[in-house]
């Protein structure tokens, strides 16, 4: 590159003061070529993604040794030979009930024919796990509770979902041939154009080897086609399931806040008939004693010390009161310590054994403790029992949960249907998604198990 000297002469001095503008410098031709190459690359980038032929082949190839293709495939087969046999053994079925409903033999079929006509579909429900997953049931109407041996077979006619089950086995008759027939086509053009006229088409041969990839994924897809297929017709309704959970949960709500109004209740009257009365005669013992103070120093000392067993009395029953609300030492020790608090100073023995070793969330920590709380306060006001013992652990089942067992040897009889109590623990707990079971013959013992799911989106504290 050349140098401009400045001092070479009076040419070049007037250009001190004006603008100098330079053509851009040329570029040698490796800089041109690796520009190239780069926008190249960038273009390779951006439209194939790839990083060479081997891999990319692999991934169009890797259908066709993947063994969920041929499974795929053998669901349709499957599906292609059991259509014609679930609809064979479904309208045998129908046609031996139904015409002798009209003499009443038949009424003694609805109930088997239609638990068949389930158990048959149920096996192509399960079927689907070959290319995905098993298919929920369908929920089906409840026969009335109390009633005649009707009541089963009029529901079961009557039930729209059980004859949806009817319905798949005709629409499957034609349809589990036709997916099959659909999944087999991509292989028969294959093969057809391999072996056309009868022998090795070696043109064909290449042809078919550049889109063998295809094939595959043909049937992938009918096979997912013919799983949604069998969804519609036999898997739950999403319309009516979350119609039911909202229900669900709009009875625990009222489970819930009548749990709340009950305590709010128990809180306000055990104020106005325990602390109270005895912060009034506190009030009036302090007031005595003021007034004795300089006449009888001895009978006021008395007034005082009743004054102070009258204060002593009334912050124990404030920690009565306080029974189920939020403790502190839950958030300061966990959840082991606040149920050590819970049984320390009852009046029979209960045992605590916790052998959940991990952190809890507060949310979980907080139900379990209301659980164990109300459970330990039944206990004291209802199963005259003689001991009691308290187990939180994981979820023996394997679900990210811990199970809550609170036992006693009292007299039983225990019913979650009646009393606010355990209402407000069943309400609770299926709050958060969790279950709740109570065992409790008369006679004793009662045992009352709480699963709490861990992951839950927020329980009620």
């Amino acid at each position: 590159m050349s140098k401009i000297d400045w001092d070479a002469g009076p040419d070049l001095q007037g250009l001190r003061s004006s603008t100098l503008t330079l053509p851009p410098p040329k570029r040698c031709d490796n800089e041109a070529v690796t520009d190239e190459a780069d926008e190249a690359d960038a273009a390779d980038d951006a439209g194939w993604p790839f990083g060479s032929v081997s891999e990319a082949a692999e991934w169009w190839y890797r259908p066709v040794v993947e063994a969920r293709s041929w499974v795929a495939l053998g669901y349709l087969a499957v599906g292609a030979i059991w259509a014609p046999v679930l609809f064979a053994i479904i309208l045998t079925m129908l046609a031996i009930t139904l015409p002798l409903i009209i003499v009443g033999l038949g009424l003694l079929l609805v109930v088997p024919t239609f638990a068949l006509i389930n158990t048959l579909t149920s096996v192509e429900r399960h079927r689907a796990i070959w290319v995905g997953a098993s298919i929920p049931p369908r929920s089906f109407r409840s026969s009335p509770a109390g009633g005649s041996w009707l009541g089963p077979v009029t529901t079961r006619l009557a039930d729209p979902e059980r004859w949806r089950q009817v319905a798949f086995s005709a629409a499957f008759l034609v349809a589990g041939p036709l997916f099959f027939a659909l999944g087999l086509l991509p292989w028969g053009i294959l093969w057809q154009l391999t072996f056309s006229g009868g022998s090795i088409n070696f043109g064909g041969l290449l042809l078919t080897v550049a889109i063998a990839g295809a094939a595959p994924r043909v049937t992938l897809a009918v096979a997912n086609v013919a799983r949604s297929f069998t969804a519609w017709f036999l898997g739950p309704d999403e319309a009516v399931e979350l119609q039911e959970r909202v229900d669900e949960l709009s009875t625990q709500r009222e489970q819930i806040l009548e749990a709340v109004a009950d305590e709010r209740r128990r809180i306000e009257r055990n104020l106005h008939d325990g602390v109270q009365q005895q912060l009034v005669a506190l009030g009036i013992d302090i007031g005595r004693a003021a007034a004795r103070l300089d006449e009888d120093p001895d009978g006021a000392r008395e007034l005082l010390n009743d004054a102070r067993d009258k204060v002593r009395s009334s912050i124990g029953e404030l920690r009565v009161i306080g029974r189920g609300l939020h403790p502190a030492v839950l958030e300061d020790r966990g959840l082991d310590a606040a149920l050590s608090s819970v049984v320390a100073n009852t009046s029979l023995p209960i045992s605590v054994d916790m052998t959940v070793e991990r952190a809890l969330p507060d949310d979980v920590a907080a139900t379990a403790y209301y659980v164990v709380n109300e459970a330990v306060a039944n206990i004291l006001k209802h199963a005259k029992a003689r001991v009691g013992s308290i187990h939180v652990e994981e979820d023996p089942g394997g679900a990210d949960a811990i199970r809550v067992t609170v036992h006693d040897d009292g007299r039983g009889g225990a019913d979650a249907r009646r009393g606010s109590g355990l209402a407000g623990i069943r309400a609770r707990v299926e709050g958060v998604d969790g279950d709740f079971a109570i065992d409790s013959p008369e006679g004793g013992p009662t045992t009352l198990v709480a699963v709490i799911p861990v992951g839950l989106p927020g329980a009620l504290s």
